[in-house]
């Protein structure tokens, strides 16, 4: 018992001294976790005063690399400056000693000093150096960046007033000249005397307008003999009996239809600005009436056309309107001919026309006959050309691939490498380097003709002989090569393969025909127009109006294709063409533009030239740098 208590009393005893013992260690933890509390709160201080230093630095750095550019751009306009004071004043130099200096000893004494001297005094140095000090100052202060700034814009200001001023050309002389008195009031002006007029041009530009003219006609009778008869000046010509419109507003209507591919309600609104709303009933009957009077010249122009050995062609679709146009068997006919099923098809309401060209070389009959057909058929093109005897350059479309077969030999048919091309190309998607091989191949091909282009006859036959002929040679064989007998046939590389192996013949035979060229490019850049204007006037409203349209389109693209102004020919065509008995071989626009040069298109012309130019020059530098 009294052991137990001993045992009690000495663990109580031990456990208050150490209590007694750990109290300092508890005080000691208190105060440390204080301090660590204190330490947390000071880091996070440093952390956002770091940040924020940070942040000025960054700043400090922006605005140093600002300052930085700014100084430089100081430099140099500082050395170019100091580099045309130079030049400056080595010209005023040169001046002053022919105007003042002895004749005959101004290359002796060249320290002579002249009436001018235009270096600063001491005290003008002086002036400059504190403007220059003063400006240093300003730029070491806050505004600093704001001063640099706007030295800065004004220096691009300057830079693009220059570029402005070295682009700007003088006016034609043939453009009228209105003059515009900018004065002061005579009250601002009385103490003042005039010190110099400044003159200058701006181009203007006003509505179209029409007038209408007021025609007398005098009519006469014999004196004394009242039955003898009446005597008048003939009535002005018109395109028919009792129509109101000159031929100027025909051709302008004709020439804005044709020329520049506007809609009838468009040239409604053309119209109106000048002060006149025509109906649209109207502007169609002077169409389809132009049409009817240039016929005769049409068909003179197609008759020169087919006596040639060699005629360029292609063909597009133009939407023709079927309400009331044609019959429901007719209309029934169109929908399921071959082709139909296309995603050309045209929506419902209407079906697919087509627009045929035929384009002559340069020789005896440069001209682009236009036709129009309700179909694609071989009866078409054969009714085309049932008077033709030659070489025909095309696709190898269906009617073009047997025309040498219908025609019975008449007429030769040479493919268009352009079209074979095409099919290559849309093959690039399934086989890319099989049709880069190809490709490759044709470039080779085009660039034969495109060196040799000025040459004709027996040079361009030795040339291609030379270059082009091994080349085809070379493309058949990797065609026939192993390599590319497991492509599928109907696939697009398959399908162009086909092609070529279809129309070979047809493709090689400019091969050896100096007359003839790779491709028939130069009736698509014509027929293009048409297809930019289908664009815009979106249909053909009869089966009528496509023959009008074609005999129309062949004047305006034979027109154009010598650079002729289309208004200016229309007009003179129109009031021509009503004589008695009208010329129509002066009438024809390669033999008009020849009386009439002042409707030459020179502006079209030159930029032509320019183009071409610019093209020779890059062609010559890719050759240069593929040499090297």
């Amino acid at each position: 018992m009294i052991a137990s208590i001993m045992d009690d009393f000495n663990a109580k005893r031990s456990l208050e001294e150490l209590t007694k013992l750990t109290e300092p260690l508890r005080e000691e933890n208190a105060a440390l976790r204080q301090e660590n509390a204190t330490l947390r709160q000071e880091r996070v201080e440093l952390a956002e005063q770091l940040t924020a230093a940070q942040a000025a630095q960054a700043q400090a750095e922006a605005e140093l690399s600002t300052l930085t550019d700014a100084a430089q751009v100081l430099q140099d306009d500082r050395e170019a400056l100091q580099h045309k004071n130079s030049e400056l004043q080595a010209a005023v130099d040169r001046l002053s000693d022919m105007l003042w200096g002895r004749r005959s000893e101004k290359r002796i004494y060249r320290d002579q000093p002249t009436l001018f001297d235009l270096q600063p005094t001491p005290d003008e140095l002086s002036a400059r150096e504190q403007e220059i000090v003063a400006a240093e100052d300003l730029l070491s202060d806050a505004a600093k960046k704001k001063l640099l700034e706007e030295l800065l814009r004004r220096r691009k200001a300057r830079q693009k007033n220059r570029l402005k001023e070295r682009g700007r050309e003088d006016f034609p002389e043939h453009l009228e000249r209105r003059q515009v008195d900018l004065d002061l009031d005579e009250e601002d002006k009385q103490d003042l005397d005039l010190l110099d007029v400044k003159v200058f041009e701006r181009l203007r530009f006003e509505r179209p307008h029409m007038y209408v003219e007021v025609v007398n006609r005098y009519i006469y009778v014999r004196r004394g003999e009242p039955d003898a008869g009446v005597f008048a000046a003939p009535p002005p010509l018109g395109i028919l009996p009792g129509v109101k419109y000159d031929f100027s507003v025909i051709a302008a209507a004709l020439s804005m239809k044709l020329n520049f591919h506007q809609p009838t309600y468009r040239q409604q609104d053309i119209f109106a600005q000048a002060g006149y709303f025509p109906s649209r009933s109207t502007l169609n009957d002077l169409f389809n009436y132009s049409a009817i009077v240039i016929e005769p010249l049409f068909n003179e122009a197609w008759r020169l056309l087919l006596q040639q050995n060699i005629l360029l062609g292609d063909d597009t679709r133009v939407r023709l309107l079927t309400r009331g146009a044609l019959e429901d068997e007719e209309i029934e006919k169109l929908k399921h001919r071959r082709g139909a099923a296309s995603r050309e098809r045209p929506p419902p309401g209407s079906v697919s026309s087509y627009v045929w060209l035929y384009t002559g070389l340069d020789g005896a009959a440069p001209y682009d006959i236009f036709h129009w057909s309700l179909t694609h058929e071989n009866c078409w093109i054969d009714s085309h050309l049932e008077r033709f005897h030659g070489i025909f350059v095309g696709d190898a479309a269906g009617p073009n691939a047997r025309l040498e077969q219908r025609s019975g030999g008449r007429i030769i048919h040479a493919a268009c490498n352009s079209h074979a091309r095409r099919e290559f190309l849309a093959a690039e998607k399934t086989h890319p380097r099989e049709a880069a091989k190809a490709l490759a191949f044709y470039k080779l091909l085009y660039d034969v003709e495109t060196r040799s282009q000025l040459m004709k006859g027996v040079d361009l036959l030795e040339v291609r002989r030379k270059e082009a002929i091994p080349i085809w040679n070379a493309f058949i064989d990797w065609m026939e090569s192993d390599a590319l007998q497991a492509i599928l046939p109907k696939s697009p590389l398959g399908k162009a393969i086909t092609y070529m192996q279809n129309h070979g013949v047809a493709l090689r035979r400019y091969l050896y025909d100096a007359r003839l060229p790779i491709d028939n490019n130069v009736s698509e850049r014509t027929l293009r127009h048409q297809a930019v204007g289908r664009k815009n006037w979106i249909f053909i409203g009869a089966p009528q109006a496509g023959p009008r349209a074609a005999v129309l389109y062949t004047i305006l693209a034979s027109a154009k294709g010598h650079h002729v102004e289309p208004w200016a020919c229309l007009k003179d065509l129109l009031l021509r063409l009503h004589a008695d008995d009208p010329k129509l071989d002066e009438m024809l626009p390669d033999r008009w533009i020849a009386t009439h040069p002042q409707a030459k298109l020179d502006y079209r012309l030159a930029e032509i030239r320019r183009k071409a130019a610019a093209a020779k020059q890059c062609r010559s530098k890719r050759r240069a740098k593929k040499c090297k």
